[in-house]
């Protein structure tokens, strides 16, 4: 006579969903902490790293649970299915980015003037151990960046070039960007306006650091981007995004604000209608 089955799962079953949950814990956790609570990024890394083991451990333990329960025919089916989907799902999750990995260049940093970059200043303070280097990385970033996003370039525009300064700075502002410096234009010894600020990813919260410079004079004023990741080789893109959105909201704020030149003339153009509209009115009466 055969032996009955054993009532409860195996080890192996019991473990598959307990660490599965557990890796999907990590990882959730991780997030929510470096995105919320300022977790540092190596720190985040790491945990992830734990994360996407325990679910590679997690499918060893269901395919070893079920062979035996094919074997014996022990319960334990449920739990296999739970841990493999949670399982499967978080290692599943990096391969939805592996279409733009291979397609886009793998650069970190980008900017429109990609001979003499805006150069990081208080912002190379703030990087840490483990960081990227605040330096540009040279030309082979450049050609790669020339031959993927050929529409990255400077903006030239008819407004002074403290005016152009004030309305990148108010373009960065708009865009909830935590500005770390700020240096207004000297049009008498020509030195350029910069602006130093840092932005976060929406989801995962990774720190990007953007550099901005106006240079120019009373009447033209240039405006140069750059953004660089503070982790990472490879960026996904997100460097090239940006730069793209603080030169097309500088280009909104420019269309919506009256440039400082006409708004002085209008007075003037007012007051030379005044004794216009009188003599009309003399003229009437008579």
């Amino acid at each position: 006579m055969r032996p009955a089955p054993p009532l409860g799962p195996s080890f192996f079953a019991r473990w598959t969903s307990r660490i599965a949950l557990f890796s999907l814990g990590i990882l959730a956790v991780a997030m929510l902490l470096h995105r919320l609570l300022s977790l540092p990024t190596q720190v985040a890394f790491n945990l992830a790293a734990v994360a996407f083991a325990g679910a590679a451990v997690s499918i060893v333990l269901a395919i070893a649970a079920a062979v035996g329960i094919w074997r014996t025919g022990r319960p334990g089916t449920s739990r296999i299915v739970f841990g493999m989907v949670v399982s499967l799902g978080l290692l599943l999750w990096p391969l939805i980015f592996l279409p733009s990995y291979e397609r886009l260049p793998k650069i970190n940093d980008v900017t429109t003037d990609a001979a003499d970059p805006p150069a990081f200043v208080t912002l190379a303070r703030l990087r840490g151990p483990g960081t990227n280097s605040p330096d540009y990385p040279g030309a082979a970033f450049a050609r790669s960046q020339a031959a993927a996003y050929p529409d990255i370039k400077p903006i030239v525009i008819n407004r002074p070039v403290d005016e152009a300064f004030e309305l990148a700075a108010d373009a960065i502002r708009r865009l909830k960007m935590e500005i770390v410096r700020q240096e207004p234009p000297d049009p008498e010894t020509r030195r350029p306006g910069m602006l130093e600020a840092v932005d976060r990813t929406l989801i995962l919260g990774f720190y990007d650091d953007v550099a901005i410079r106006v240079a120019g004079n009373d009447e033209q004023a240039r405006i140069d981007v750059r953004s660089a990741s503070r982790f990472g080789r490879h960026d996904l893109g997100s460097n090239a995004d940006r730069v793209r959105q603080i030169l097309k909201e500088i280009v909104v704020r420019m269309e919506s604000v009256v440039p400082a030149t006409r708004a002085k003339a209008e007075p003037k153009d007012v007051k030379e209608e005044q004794p216009r509209s009188r003599r009309s009115r003399r003229r009437r009466r008579r």
